[in-house]
């Protein structure tokens, strides 16, 4: 019965199964390695240097893509040199022939070459490479580049390259697939290109299309030759690359006077950084209590980190500005952020349980004095925030603000606010009952703090608070429920409905979040996570953005802890009286016995599973481990071992796809496939080297040879054939019970079975080639 394998294998050339001694099989060998010897693009172990060459320009064109995500020149060189080593290191590996070694040297080279390219940044630095990365990973999500190149990077990029490099020089040198080498690295210039900052995309891309575009015209040389065999000299190739210089720089110039006209780069129809942004809440009873910082000031607060000054009235929220319209700027050397207003306040800082970037700081912050990391100011919100890295505990700094103006001095402001303020005065239409309110004010009332007060004051004695802060959309109907309804709103919608009223009434606000108060120990102020407020802000112009802190007059009971709330003497309990019954219920115990024998089902169920995974893909990490020794031995053999390992290792990978014909010699097992070169060349060398004219002749080059072949029909059969059909292959224990030649497996043990087998101790079906 004739077996089909690989539809796309033609007839044979007639010589090919010529079985005439005479032949000098060495002949064909160096044909089928692809090339002779004598190449002079090739070394000595058969690696095409020019190949390597080629892809190494698309590497160092996605190297180009990596370093332009950091700050300075330093990461395009770490980034080009680790590239250049993974392709190194492709080169050396090809020449291993033991998987086992070639494997090893593979993770030790790649590792090898983060940790060098980190020991630049100090050398101590190398056993700190996991704190350091974790630091970078950190920073990477609180940062847009280009950001600082830390010296966690240095391992990052370095074993990021590495790889790629690796990838590509293996693609062509091993896998023999140079042109699709060349887009191996491609994805990760493309993912890097997102993150370059945009005025350095067109620098970076034309870099990118000049590097690739060198590469395959590298390419396109090596696989040119003329009829005799010969590839164009290296003179000829350089004239012809400068001869293409100015084609490359016709193509640049176009793409970025494309640029310039937004073909290439058009602007998002979305763009997240200029997108306002909902802020994130954890609840307070999900928070470590710790003491978060310490403060040493005449003030008891508050102290802000950030504010709400975007009011969406597509869904009625408040959200926190974009990132885009941030205005951060590092903190000068005289540590004044804002020479307009007169510093009255001074509070000290020091950091002991805070994380993340920003720091506390006072409303209308005048200037900053700190000593240790580098500060930075935010001139939009107020925020201080630091430079680069992350909050540590036991950071000082002392912030002085301008004074709180009196109300007298608020009420003679009545100019309209300046136009840098009024975008915080955007709002839609007030509900009906807020606009009464607001009629009534205006009516009654002359000015904008007369009026915001009125309203504030309103909200807070007649609006009773009820659950937690967390911030939510405050609609027309929540607003009507809130002044004519229920009457109750969360601490949050009590704010922002003072927030909203300010801004119908023509004040420029916003929504101050941070903390309030603390608890004095030793003369100084501890701020926990339970002092965490939410406050307005309004603008009055000559006295800049003004907390107003105010204390809803009533809340309801809410059950909990002590620790999880702050307690306000000041605060009446609703009218509404709540009252909690506790009754005492006689309920019989819930059986265990239930919930254990599920337990033990469970932990049954849980060690099978694992133990038949274990069982089902063992054989696929046995045949490896033999593999290997098998490999070992007979490298050290021989190359008549090694013909003959080759060959059984064809014969066992057919085996398990279901071509099981133990008895067939190697010519016999033709005539179940179609006729195919490479399998002729293969039984007829196998043949020849181990019984015929050339056993005592056998030489490395044929050995080379016998285990190329038999690698490419292994591959091609497996390609062949369905994926589930080399799934089972995979795991499959028909070659490993009965190998078609076992004793091809040299090791101390096996040879003691090799001679009882040649004693007659034991039988086998298969023939024994060596």
């Amino acid at each position: 019965m004739t077996l089909v394998t690989d539809p796309e294998v033609e007839s044979v050339a007639p010589e090919a199964t010529d079985p005439d001694p005479t032949r000098d099989v060495s002949v064909d060998l160096a044909a089928a390695n692809g090339g002779a010897p004598d190449d002079e693009t090739t070394d000595e172990a058969g690696v095409p240097l020019r190949i390597a060459l080629a892809v190494a320009f698309p590497t160092l064109a996605a190297a180009v893509m990596v370093g332009g995500i950091f700050v300075g020149a330093t990461p395009y060189i770490h980034a080009g040199v680790a590239g250049v080593a993974g392709i190194a290191l492709a080169v050396g590996v090809a020449r291993i022939r033991r998987p086992l070694l070639a494997n090893a040297v593979v993770v030790a080279g790649i590792v090898a070459v983060g940790l060098v390219l980190l020991a630049t940044a100090g050398v101590g630095r190398v056993f700190q490479v996991g704190d350091l990365i974790a630091a970078a990973a950190r920073e990477s999500n609180l940062a847009q580049p280009p950001v600082p190149f830390d010296a966690g990077w240095h391992a990052i990029v370095g074993w990021l390259m590495a790889i790629v490099g690796f990838a590509t020089g293996w693609v062509a040198l091993v896998v023999r697939r140079p042109a699709l080498a060349l887009i191996v690295p491609m994805p990760l210039a493309a993912l890097a290109g997102i993150s370059v900052p945009e005025d350095a995309q067109v620098a970076s891309g034309a870099a990118v299309l000049v590097l690739f575009a060198i590469g395959l015209g590298l390419l396109s040389s090596e696989q040119a030759t003329d009829p005799d065999g010969q590839r164009p000299s290296i003179g000829y190739e350089v004239r012809k690359a400068l001869k293409a210089l100015p084609l490359i720089a016709v193509v640049t110039a176009a793409l970025v006077g494309l640029a310039q006209t937004d073909f290439l780069f058009p602007p998002p129809l979305i763009d997240p950084a200029r997108e306002p942004q909902t802020p994130k809440t954890v609840p307070l009873s999900e928070v470590e209590d710790r003491v978060l910082f310490t403060v040493e000031s005449e003030l008891s607060g508050p102290w802000r980190i950030g504010s709400l000054d975007i009011f969406d009235s597509s869904d009625s929220t408040w959200k926190l500005p974009p990132v885009a319209d941030s205005a951060i700027e590092p903190v000068p050397s005289d540590g004044f952020v804002d020479r307009s207003l007169a510093p009255r306040a001074r509070a000290r800082f020091t950091v002991a349980g805070l994380g993340g970037v920003v720091l506390p700081g006072l409303p209308n912050t005048v200037g900053i004095i700190a000593a240790g990391p580098k500060l930075s100011y935010d001139s939009r919100n107020g925020n201080v925030r630091l430079a680069e890295g992350e909050v540590e505990p036991g950071l000082t700094y002392e912030v002085a603000a301008a004074g709180l103006p009196t109300v007298a001095e608020l009420r003679q402001v009545t100019s309209e606010p300046p136009v840098s303020v009024r975008p915080f005065t955007e709002i839609g239409s007030p509900s009906p009952s807020a606009a009464e309110l607001i009629a009534r004010a205006e009516t009654e009332l002359d000015n904008r703090w007369d009026r915001f007060d009125f309203l504030r004051t309103h909200v807070l004695d007649n609006v009773v608070a009820s659950g937690a802060g967390t911030p939510a959309a405050i609609t027309d109907d929540r607003v009507e429920d809130m002044l004519t309804g229920s009457m109750t709103g969360s601490p949050f919608e009590i704010v922002a409905l003072q927030g909203m009223f300010a801004r119908w009434v023509g004040v420029p606000s916003r929504l101050g979040y941070g903390y309030d108060g603390g608890e004095v120990v030793n003369d100084i102020l501890e701020v926990r996570p339970r002092n965490g407020a939410t406050f307005v802000e309004v603008h009055f112009e000559g006295f800049g953005w003004l907390p107003v802190v105010g204390t809803p007059k009533k809340a309801e009971p809410s059950v909990g802890s002590e620790g999880e709330q702050q307690l306000d003497p000041s605060i009446l309990p609703s009218d509404d009286i709540a009252v909690q019954l506790f009754l005492p219920i006689l309920v019989p115990p819930a059986s265990v016995l239930g919930a254990q024998v599920l337990r033990i089902a469970l932990a049954v169920a849980l060690a099978a599973l694992v133990i038949g995974t274990v069982y089902v893909l063992w054989p696929a990490a046995r045949k490896s481990i033999v593999r290997s020794r098998r490999r070992s031995a007979a490298l050290a053999a021989g190359p008549q071992a090694r013909v003959a390992l080759a060959y059984a290792e064809w014969r066992d990978a057919a085996a398990d796809l279901g071509f099981v014909h133990p008895t067939d010699t190697p010519l016999a097992f033709l005539e179940r496939f179609h006729t195919d070169e490479e399998h002729e060349e293969l039984a007829w060398l196998t043949t020849r080297a181990l019984w015929g004219d050339l056993r005592d002749d056998v030489t490395g080059d044929m050995a080379n040879t016998a285990e190329e072949l038999s690698r490419t029909l292994r591959r091609r059969l497996a390609s062949s054939q369905p994926a589930t059909v080399r799934a089972v292959a995979a795991v499959s224990r028909i070659a490993q019970r009965r190998p078609y030649a076992p004793d091809t497996d040299l090791t101390q043990t096996d040879r003691a079975r090799l001679g009882r087998r040649r004693r007659g101790q034991e039988r086998t079906d298969a023939p024994v080639p060596v």
